[in-house]
This record gives C-alpha cells, structure tokens and sequence, in this order.
C-alpha cells in the first residue's frame, strides 16, 4: 500500500516535464510562429482571390437585378428609356432611372427611393446600386456626408447615354428639348451595353474620365478594370457578362452604339 502511494505520489503530473514545468523553449516558440507565418502567406492569396470572385459575382447579380428592373419598366413605358441621371446642373429630371443629384438647397440628396426603376426592385437598397468591391464609391459618398453641399455619385453603375439618340431618353434642363429613346430602336441588343460598371477613380484602369453621375457616355468614361481587369455590364437584352475592359473603348462602338 506504501509502495503503491509512493508511486502515485512521485508519477510526474501533466504539463510537467522531468519534474519541471513543461513549456515552449524559445527554439520551439520561433518554429510555431514561422509555420504560422508560413501557412498565412500560402492561405491569404487563396482567401483574397475567393473574397474578389464573391464580390464580382454580387456585383453581376446587382446588374442582373437592375437589368429585371429596367425590362418591367419599359414594359410599363412602351419602351421608351428612363433618363441617364445627370448632374443638377445639367437638369435632373422625374424620369431619371436613379435619383442621386442634390436637392434644389443643396443640403441633402434628392429621395433615391423614387428613381424610375426602383418601384420594380420592391425597395430601395444602396447595395442594388453598388458593386461590393467598389471602394471608390464609399469614398464618394463619405465625402458627400462630410460636405453635402458638393455632388458626388455614390454608386457604380450607370446606364448607356452614347448620346441624346439613345440609349437613355433625353430631356434638356428646360424640357424644351425631348428624345424618347426606345428599347425597340436599339440595333442587335445582344451586343449593346444597357448598365455599364464603369471606371471608379482614376487609379482604376487607364483612361482620364471617371463615374460622376448616372450617365455612361463611352468611349470617353471607359469600364472599370476591378475585377482583374474586368467589369460586369448588362445588355440590352437583359444578359450580364464579364467583359474586358477595352470591351467598350473606341475600337469597339458596336457594343456602346445603339445605332451600329
């Protein structure tokens, strides 16, 4: 029985060593970290490129939504386009398919939740508008809120006004001018470009012009190249693709000229 207890009693417990306190040599410190290190560098590129390929495909479903939108709408207008959302200078109109523009006393935004398209998309939301890799356009709207006084354009997308022929309808400030641009009027739209992702800054992609108002006027506002080089657009048959960013520059007309 004594022999037994003496056993028990001497047998080291866990978490010691050699009837010492167990831990970490310095050594054995510095090779858990560097595996740590190591197996961080190799998961953080992976982990990165699934974070981009989630963003661009919510990117694609926003386009796809909006383009749903813009189909009910224009089967509710005879086809005719909602207006392109310019700047208040150049006169913000009822029929602007997003209103963003600030108010006539420029101290807050006219109501988005009354743009043309969004009774089609149930409701307004900030996140149908914009592309979640689409940091330049937080950077906007943070400065709008530090300054409401100054137009900025907070969102990503915008829709084709190649020119006052189309796509977008046209209206001048004053309404004494009007083109009601049709859906039926655009040639092959399987090829043409309805909502384009556009460049957001211009550290985003080559080209000097970058996305200022509701309006996509290529070749001289080229797409976005966030998506390794790529941007999401919807056509006007109401397909989104993926497509290079010199899919739209001046070589290319036929997929911006409602006309070609």
């Amino acid at each position: 029985m004594n022999a037994l207890h003496h056993h028990c009693c001497t047998e080291p417990a866990p978490g010691w060593r050699g009837g010492r306190p167990w831990a970490f040599t310095l050594v054995e410190l510095l090779v858990v970290i560097a595996i740590i290190a190591l197996l961080a560098a190799l998961l953080l590129p992976a982990l990165a490129r699934g974070k981009a390929r989630a963003h661009a495909a919510a990117c694609g479903s926003n386009l796809r939504q909006l383009g749903y939108a813009f189909f009910l709408y224009l089967q509710d207008s005879d086809e005719v386009f909602a207006t392109a959302a310019a700047h208040s200078a150049l006169g913000a109109q009822p029929e602007d398919w997003i209103w963003w523009q600030a108010e006539a006393n420029a101290s807050r935004m006219r109501d988005p939740s009354r743009g043309s398209i969004v009774p089609y998309l149930g409701k307004y939301d900030t996140r149908y508008f914009r592309c979640p890799a689409d940091q330049d356009a937080s950077a906007r709207e943070l400065a709008w809120r530090q300054n409401p006084g100054t137009e900025q354009y907070f969102y990503s997308y915008s829709l084709n006004a190649y020119s006052d022929r189309g796509m977008a309808s046209y209206f001048s400030k004053d309404r004494s001018m009007i083109f009601l641009n049709r859906l039926r009027s655009v040639a092959r739209p399987a090829q043409k470009i309805m909502l384009a992702e556009e460049k957001g800054a211009p550290s985003d992609g080559p080209g000097s012009a970058s996305i200022d108002d509701g309006r996509w006027v290529p070749p001289g506002y080229p797409l976005t190249a966030r998506h390794s080089g790529r941007a999401n657009v919807t056509f006007s048959d109401g397909h989104v693709e993926t497509v290079p960013r010199a899919f739209a520059d001046s070589t290319h007309p036929e997929h911006y000229d409602p006309a070609r």
